[in-house]
């Protein structure tokens, strides 16, 4: 069993070299389906498993050590402003200047740009709306996007994580969602 192991190891550092790759070699940007258009998501960002059957696309952002972000992708409705007031009141605290609102546009589009900070008061079991029970989370954020069609269809792309992240990747989720096309 040790020789079968042995030789397999041996076998695939013959084979990496020739596959050309490199430790530099950047992996690919994926794309998501956002109704009839796509997004670049940012090949940094792992897709991972939705944790509830209304996301339609989930990834993992990392940071520092066991440091995680959730970044989800869905379809949704409720109107614009009420979406953002509803985020605004899943957090507390946090810095005025650090809680904006802005508006950019994408082709057709209009996004709609929620940065918020502070203690993230998590819904646990079953969303916003379950009555489940509510986790407090400190030096949290939102990087948020309501993506707003067209024909007035909205859909939500939210990072939530640590502060940390958030900062580290805000760029990087400003491009993902003006990538729109």
């Amino acid at each position: 069993m040790r020789f079968i192991s042995m030789f397999y190891c041996v076998m695939l550092l013959a084979v990496i070299p020739a596959t050309g790759l490199r430790a530099d070699d950047a992996p690919a940007a994926k794309s998501v389906t956002v109704f009839d258009a796509a997004l670049s998501v940012p090949a940094a960002f792992k897709p991972v498993q939705a944790k509830s059957s209304i996301i339609e696309h989930e990834f993992q952002v990392s940071g520092e050590g066991d440091d995680v972000a959730r970044l989800t992708f869905m379809p949704s409705g409720g109107g614009v402003q009420p979406n953002i007031d509803r985020w605004k009141g899943q957090f507390a605290g946090g810095k005025a200047e650090d809680q904006k609102v802005d508006q950019i546009k994408a082709g057709n589009w209009t996004i709609h740009l929620v940065e918020l900070s502070g203690t993230f008061k998590e819904t646990m079991g079953g969303g916003p709306f379950s009555g489940g029970k509510v986790v407090e989370r400190t030096n949290y954020g939102m990087l948020g996007a309501i993506l707003e069609h067209p024909e007035g269809r909205l859909y939500f792309v939210k990072l939530v994580g640590s502060e940390d992240i958030l900062k580290k990747n805000r760029d990087a989720f400003i491009e993902m969602v003006k990538s729109l096309k």
